[in-house]
């Protein structure tokens, strides 16, 4: 069969002029469209800038008006309205600025062009229209009439300070207001002058652009209309070229190319498919395609190679294992066409094979990636969560027991601040060895955190689930990590939870393994806990952690409240000072008091958040109501210990002192004696800080706990409250 000529294929050639010169127009009509838009936006952009003069001249107007009528009465509302309308030419003259930039920042030219009311969707064009012809007769004119305005435009923003400094001293008089008079006229006239000499210029631009536009329209036009007669030209004859190469590429193409008849003959084949397969071309145009499949391949498409076939497809395409001359396999990805033939022809096909054995070998190889830890080559916890679907379906349909184990490294932290991380990353994987080496046969053990392991223990009752969980915990004491001449004692904190039949899902067991975990941390570290889901402490953090839940609600909602509880000196005196405390409003309308939920607002670190809200409100509050913080001596706020391991807090309260313009002396800064032992060198900076604010400290609970106050020489408190 080789010794015959080869066949050319057959081939639809009506549509090769056509297909030319539907390209050639549509690249013509994609290009006079992208034309076309160009004009409409720079003819958009002159109008932009005619629109946002008629502004800028209506703000100009109204500033001088209103800083005229504040010149003779001293209504602040009238300096308000001058103000609010000397912002608009202000902001074109902070936009243009900011264009003439080299270094512009098109983020200040927007907010520039936004303060003075100029259409969000102008500005890029504005901005566009500015770079390109800044420079152009007509358009130079317009720019240097808009500079013009930047003098009498500056000056009129220091009379608006000069007068109101004025009005402030008390010191107007008829002669001051006629004078200013006069220099508001004067600046009201040069203002005038260049917004109309703008106007003039740019209606001018805006004229010679449109002619320029026109003509290079025609230009343009003309262009294209050659560049298409040129291209349908230059396609056809590309066209036609690919025609007559089209059996060198069979020949030549870099992929595998066969062409079989309707019972799987091969009767042509190129280069490239013989060597794909290691066969050569005689002893591969004997075969039959389907003699060439990998047998567990041989379903594979099955239904689309009999839909093509058949006729009911032209195309499909398919991944097949195909068997080389020496026996090995590779993995083919197999585009298979009908081809057109005449009436006395059998059918044909035609199929392009390409080796995509390295991809196959690089989706397993991401396929094990996706599944396992890189550092240590245990799965990972998307695997982990998947075997524990498994064990818990297990339990429920044959009722068996497993153990779930959350395993937590407890002085991992202090070998990464020591040693550095590439250290810390050698422990982990020495753990997992450790751990590994300690294990049953069908236990299941995975990377599920930075220093957190999971562990399946399968078929295992709960006191065996113990003493395996002490096992893997005593192994990780007796083996201490060494670097160099660094000695580190591993511990671990393991929570333990049945898998059982009466287990609702997955979720809720990594919930009580979790906590289980993290009571054995809160109960000294170093232990193994087991906690069943009907366990009182498990209740009990489950029952903080939808507290803590519905507080970050709260705060979004903003569903928190303040009460005040006043503090009475004995001796009567003008002045009022209390102390405020947060309260929750609950589902019904209630007022939950703190003792519900500051315990899981502790627990979890979220206190810090809540002494955010409370400093924001109180300050707020204060400072809407001005006569009240008049004879307001101070404001007790109760602050909680985490919110001083916040480096950024103190800055916090500052700038929210700032923000209400409260003075410091109006606010008390009550804080809890263990706390105050506990963080000492913190909270001494943040009194220190605050105290050149004017803010004065009280110390809360004095005495619970403590049989020495020596450490209330450190502390520069105002107040002692006695526990």
């Amino acid at each position: 069969m080789s010794s015959k000529p080869a066949k050319s294929l057959p081939r639809r050639v009506p549509t090769v002029r056509s297909y030319s010169i539907v390209a050639g127009l549509s690249l013509f009509g994609l290009i006079a469209i992208l034309f076309s838009i160009v004009v409409v936006q720079l003819g958009s952009g002159v109008s932009a800038y005619l629109a946002g003069e008629s502004m800028w001249s209506r703000g100009q107007v109204e500033a001088v008006r209103n800083l005229d009528l504040y010149a003779q009465t001293g209504n602040p509302e009238q300096l308000e309205q001058a103000l609010y309308w000397y912002k608009i030419p202000m902001g074109d003259f902070s936009a243009r600025r900011e264009m003439e930039s080299p270094d512009m920042d098109y983020q200040l030219v927007r907010e520039g062009f936004l303060q003075g009311q100029n259409h969000p969707d102008d500005i890029l064009r504005m901005v566009i229209l500015f770079k390109l012809f800044k420079d152009l007769p007509y358009f130079r004119e317009s720019i240097a009439a808009w500079r013009a305005t930047d003098a009498p435009l500056l000056e009129l923003g220091k009379l608006m300070q000069q007068l109101n400094a004025a009005w402030q001293r008390d010191k107007t008089s008829s002669n001051n207001v006629l004078e200013l008079h006069q220099r508001l006229k004067g600046i009201d006239n040069d203002l005038s002058a260049q917004a109309m000499e703008f106007r003039l210029s740019m209606s001018k631009a805006s004229r010679a652009l449109g002619v320029i536009l026109s003509v290079a329209s025609i230009v343009f036009f003309i262009l294209l209309i050659g560049l298409a007669a040129f291209l349908v030209l230059r396609l056809t004859r590309v066209i036609r070229a690919s025609e007559r190469n089209f059996r060198m590429t069979f020949e030549h193409a870099p992929v595998g190319i066969v062409r079989v008849d309707n019972k799987g003959l091969i009767l042509e084949a190129n280069d490239a498919m013989c060597d794909l397969l290691g066969y050569s071309r005689e002893d591969l145009q004997s075969l039959y395609y389907n003699e060439l499949i990998f047998i567990d391949d041989i379903s594979v498409g099955r239904e689309q190679r009999i839909a093509l076939e058949r006729g009911n497809i032209e195309n499909t395409s398919l991944e097949q294992r195909l068997r080389r001359a020496d026996g090995s396999l590779v993995w083919t990805k197999i585009a298979m066409s009908r081809l057109a033939t005449s009436a006395d022809e059998r059918q044909q096909f035609i199929g392009i094979l390409e080796d995509v054995s390295d991809a196959h070998h690089l989706a397993e190889k991401l396929n094990y990636q996706a599944g396992h830890d890189d550092l240590t080559g245990l799965i990972n916890r998307r695997s982990f969560e998947n075997y524990l679907e498994e064990a818990l379906h297990l339990a429920h349909s044959e009722d068996f027991v497993h153990a779930l184990c959350f395993i937590d490294l407890d002085r991992f932290k202090v070998v990464n601040d020591t040693v550095g991380h590439f250290v810390g990353d050698e422990l982990l994987r020495q753990v997992a060895d450790q751990l590994s080496r300690h294990l049953r046969k069908g236990d299941l053990l995975a990377r599920i955190g930075g220093d957190e392991f999971g562990l399946i223990l399968n078929c295992c009752e709960p006191d065996a689930a113990v003493k395996i969980a002490e096992k893997l915990r005593s192994a990780l004491i007796e083996n201490p990590f060494i670097w160099e001449d660094h000695n580190f004692n591993i511990g671990c904190s393991v929570g333990l939870v049945p898998i059982t039949a009466r287990s609702v899902n997955t979720a809720e067991l990594i919930k009580a393994a979790d906590a289980a975990c993290n009571v054995a941390k809160e109960q000294g570290r170093n232990r193994v806990l087991m906690l069943a889901e009907e366990d009182t402490e498990l209740a009990t953090r489950r029952q903080q952690t939808e507290w803590l839940a519905k507080l970050r609600n709260a705060i979004e909602a903003d569903t928190l409240f303040l009460d005040a509880q006043r503090i009475v000196c004995n001796e009567e005196h003008g002045f009022i000072r209390y102390e405020v405390f947060v309260r929750l409003l609950g589902d019904r309308g209630e007022a939950i008091p703190p003792g519900a939920f500051l315990p899981a607002a502790e627990r979890f670190g979220f206190s810090a958040s809540i002494d955010r809200w409370v400093i924001e409100h109180v300050c707020h509050q204060l400072a809407s109501y001005p006569e009240h913080l008049e004879a307001l001596e101070a404001c007790h706020i109760n602050l909680s210990g985490h919110s001083f391991e916040d480096t950024e807090f103190v800055n916090f309260v500052i700038e929210t002192l700032t923000k209400y313009c409260i003075n410091g002396e109006k606010l008390c800064f009550e804080i809890d004696e263990q706390d105050a032992v506990r963080n000492l060198a913190d909270i001494k900076r943040f009194m220190a800080t605050l105290r050149t604010w004017g803010c004065s400290f009280a110390l809360d609970n004095v005495g619970k706990g403590l049989s020495s106050f020596s450490y209330l020489k450190e502390l520069p408190v105002d107040f002692l409250k006695l526990d």
